[in-house]
């Protein structure tokens, strides 16, 4: 704790020659009602550091609370002088454990008090967790920038307490320090080549508008947009968003109400042609602007939204803020090619005077040692794409996985998937062998202008899927689609293949691929029979097992026909052994087995690919794939 200010001795001459005003009590609050009633001089305290964040303002505490105070038990350490508040330690209690108010929702945290005061109001308020509050095991305090005062007062704390006292370094969060050469930072920032190449991109497919939202009533609109694209691009990476949690999306309407008419929340939202493409939440206070939260529409990923939403809230910063442009939490890499300063946070760990507490405290002390060698391997990670990449995919191997099984307990067949998974595990590690027959027909102008068979069931609907449905389909359906194939599903969208799912009664069917052999430029994709024929492939990567689909496939066929008929193709549908119902339904509309293929895949790496064409069909001489 060498940044620690001054030795206690220094301390003591300081508030001796500062005033007489001493703390003489503390007062343990259970009932948040009665921290409403010291608001205003909790709100007093606040403004009295130039440097407050706003995780400490009381309407960031209330928002929370009403939030997610059903799951805690309020236990704030107030300390006073005579009838003034000089201190607050905000906590709440979970269990046996207690932890600061707000988070971890949080990217900051501290006690709330004046600078003066902060070594007193620390040493009473431990004092009396110790020895007052009774019934817990821990007390964490984490968040902590190293310009906390919990931080820099540590090494004040008299010896009894600071032995109880473990500090583990936790992160190191990314930001701009605008102190020295502001214009410039910024004109070096905002004159990047690239990501103003982006935005001339985006302006020239339309109107381009990137606006804040200045009432809680206009940012409620679009607050279901934010959290559901926000849901979906942590799913798409294999992590789960909080934004769908609905204690996650009742705090943060609840920041925006709370906040919003004085100005330090700012919602911004990029759209263009009207259409929301990426929205910013983020605290502007005290000269700093922190982005909290922000996402953009996976579906518009090939206009790279999120670097151009970047791109107008640093623009936003240059005219508005003067201190500081804060990334907040998370360890992206984008962050690294914009921040000039990497600000370490740590937790910090209060163990009551127990036998426990000390064995507790002894693992605290060894995290502590051994976190910075933890940050060593983590950055050389970051910095190396390959492993950085294995990792990601196997986190998201793991995720679908769990969701499978979650899925599995949930129909009660957990014994089901378990040998699933197995046989899929073999398959994809040691022998894979798959076969199909690719069945087809040659459209006319009638399949074009033939309407769609949806008379057999008017609860069959059919639904082009964008990479956004996609990414829904994984993170809810992960027995349909793993989160690990979603890298696939999104190299096969760039090429040109076009996903469909069909819905009986709302319900999941079908889940296809159709792809253009004419234009793929990657001829070992399994809809590839022989590159330059003219015609649509069609593959079912998924269809429901428990119940007739039969209906569902005639308006598929039906309707891609007529796809194929428009673009002058013929349609091809690769038809496995284990799909009779798709297989009558091709014969019933005319289609005709036409190549057989044969996948056999050794190790992951040998494998051998045939195509053969049935007789008395006017085909092309078979060829390896």
């Amino acid at each position: 704790m060498s940044s620690a200010v001054g030795i206690a001795e220094r301390i003591a001459q300081l508030n001796t020659a500062w005033d007489d005003t001493r703390v003489d009590r503390c007062e343990v609050v259970t009932d948040f009602l009665r921290l409403e009633e010291l608001s205003a001089q909790w709100e007093r305290l606040w403004e009295s550091d130039i440097r407050a964040e706003i995780f400490q303002t009381p309407e960031w505490g209330r928002a929370w609370w009403r939030a997610f105070g059903h799951n805690y038990t309020l236990c704030s350490v107030v300390v006073f002088s005579g009838a003034e508040v000089v201190g607050i330690v905000p906590l709440v209690r979970s269990g046996q454990r207690l932890q600061f108010l707000g988070t971890p929702e949080a990217d900051y945290a501290d006690i709330i008090c004046e600078e003066r005061h902060a070594p007193e109001v620390l040493a009473l308020a431990f004092q009396t967790l110790l020895e007052k509050v009774d019934g817990w095991k821990e007390c964490s305090f984490r968040h902590l920038s190293k310009h906390s005062r919990l931080v820099r007062y540590y090494d004040t704390l008299p010896r009894d307490i600071r032995s109880r006292l473990h500090c583990v370094p936790a992160e190191s969060q990314h930001t701009i320090i605008l102190r020295n050469g502001r214009d410039e930072i910024f004109q070096s920032l905002l004159g990047k080549h690239h990501t103003r190449r982006l935005q001339n991109k985006l302006r020239k497919a339309g109107r381009l508008e990137f606006r804040h939202l200045e009432t809680p009533q206009e940012a409620e609109r679009y607050l279901p947009e934010f959290f559901r694209h926000h849901v979906r691009r942590h799913a798409a990476v294999g992590r789960q968003s909080a934004c769908g949690l609905p204690e996650t999306q009742q705090f943060i309407s609840g920041i925006i109400r709370e906040l919003t008419p004085g100005g330090r929340v700012r919602f911004g939202v990029l759209e263009l042609n009207g259409r929301g493409l990426a929205w910013a939440l983020g605290f502007h206070a005290n000269g700093k602007y922190l982005l909290y939260q922000h996402t953009f529409d996976l579906d518009a990923w090939h206009y790279t939204p999120g670097e151009v939403l970047l791109w107008n809230t640093l623009e936003y910063a240059r005219d508005h803020v003067t201190r500081e442009f804060d990334f907040g939490k998370g360890d992206e890499l984008y962050k690294d090619r914009f921040a000039n300063y990497s600000r370490e946070t740590y937790s910090m760990f209060l163990e009551p005077r127990s036998v426990s507490g000390t064995l507790r405290g002894t693992g605290r002390d060894l995290q502590a040692f051994i976190q910075p060698d933890l940050w060593k391997i983590k950055e050389m990670a970051k910095g190396h794409r390959t492993t950085l990449r294995t990792f990601r995919a196997v986190r998201m191997w793991m995720m679908g996985t769990c969701g499978c099984f979650r899925q599995a307990r949930k129909n009660g067949a957990v014994l089901k998937y378990g040998l699933h998974l197995a046989r899929e595990l073999f398959r994809a590690s040691i022998l894979s062998e798959q076969s199909n027959d690719v069945f087809g027909r040659q459209t006319s102008l009638a399949d074009a202008a033939r309407p769609l068979q949806t008379e057999v069931n008017p609860d069959i609907e059919l639904q082009e899927a964008r990479l956004g449905d996609l990414v829904d389909l994984a993170w809810e359906h992960p027995e349909i689609l793993s989160l690990s194939e979603l890298a696939e599903c999104r190299r096969r969208l760039k090429n040109g293949d076009r996903a469909f799912i069909v819905h009986e009664k709302s319900r999941i069917a079908i889940v296809c691929w159709l792809a253009n052999p004419c234009a793929a430029d990657d001829t070992s994709s399994p809809l590839v029979i022989t590159p330059g024929t003219p015609a649509l492939a069609m593959d079912v990567m998924w269809s429901a097992r428990n119940h007739d689909t039969t209906a569902g496939y005639r308006l598929l066929l039906s309707a891609l026909a007529c796809e194929a008929a428009k673009q002058k193709s013929d349609l091809l549908v690769h038809c496995s052994s284990d799909q009779p119902l798709l297989r009558k339904e091709l014969d019933r509309q005319g289609f005709a087995p036409r190549f057989h293929t044969m996948h056999l895949r050794v190790f992951s790496r040998f494998r051998r690919d045939s195509v053969s064409a049935y007789k008395n069909h006017d085909v092309h001489s078979p060829q390896p794939a």
